[in-house]
């Protein structure tokens, strides 16, 4: 998988992980677990989502992103 967008906010990442479900993209949203399970300080590593697609999918998935990407 790579990785091809980091989304701005929780909301968003629910959406853009329903249109990949939508569409039939196997993604994974990696991070932002972590900071749901301790308080304290954030950090970006642990606490950032990063939109992660099959290498196959990435330039359909990116279509579909357009419209985030553009904001």
């Amino acid at each position: 998988m790579i990785p091809i967008y980091c989304p701005k906010s929780e909301s968003e990442a629910s959406v853009i992980a329903s249109l990949m479900d939508a569409y039939g993209i196997a993604f994974l949203m990696r991070g932002g677990a972590f900071s749901s399970m301790y308080p304290g300080p954030v950090a970006n590593s642990l606490n950032a989502r990063t939109l992660m697609v099959q290498e196959d999918q990435a330039e359909l998935a990116m279509q579909l992103l357009q419209p985030f990407i553009e904001e």
